[in-house]
């Protein structure tokens, strides 16, 4: 697979197996059926460039670099996908569309009443500190709101606030933005103190 990654590479080829409307479903699948049908409306492009992607809120669509399948795998090009998905269901679920245009105070809110809860969820813990925080200025609030759907789909695996704070998204179970206590949002250097 390498050698054949970059003999594309050379010549700049770019190859998806999986069209953006299906990707998107295979992306949502595991969520509940309110969460899947809302992913159905988005718009979901593929374009030729080796990586990135991303969802543009003015348009409210979601695009995603056909390299992605080409050079990083068909599991990976799931994941981003999920991760732009939940970008879209941010701006068009209201419960959370709400939250994000206040700047995410329920979200700071939960992820302040998890802080005590951290030792007993190492793998959320341990990614929070060395993975989601390396971002550096790409590790904000929008940024984790997408990325704990798409890295913690078991809501197990996060602490209780976070599990009420996504309920509906992951259990498609009572829970939201309104059943957390809120909190003033700060600056990056405050978010990355709250979550670090």
């Amino acid at each position: 697979m390498r050698r054949l990654r970059e003999a594309l590479w050379a010549f700049r080829v770019y190859l998806y197996v999986t069209p953006g409307p299906l990707l998107a479903r295979r992306a949502l699948a595991i969520f509940p059926e309110p969460v899947r049908a809302l992913g159905e409306r988005c718009p979901f492009y593929r374009y030729d460039a080796r990586s990135g992607g991303g969802y543009w809120p003015d348009r409210n669509e979601v695009y995603l670099a056909a390299g992605v399948e080409t050079y990083e795998g068909t599991r990976q090009v799931v994941l981003s996908a999920r991760h732009e998905m939940f970008h879209f269901v941010a701006h068009n679920d209201e419960r959370y569309r709400s939250d994000d245009d206040a700047h995410w105070p329920a979200l700071w809110g939960a992820l302040e009443a998890s802080r005590s809860e951290l030792e007993a969820f190492p793998r959320y813990r341990d990614w929070i500190r060395r993975s989601f925080l390396a971002q550096g200025d790409h590790a904000n609030p929008a940024e984790l709101f997408a990325d704990i759907p798409t890295n913690f789909p078991d809501p197990r695996e996060i602490p209780s606030a976070l599990r009420g704070y996504f309920a509906p998204l992951l259990e498609g179970s009572a829970g939201g933005p309104d059943t957390v206590a809120r909190r003033a949002p700060g600056d990056l250097g405050a978010f990355h103190a709250l979550i670090g």
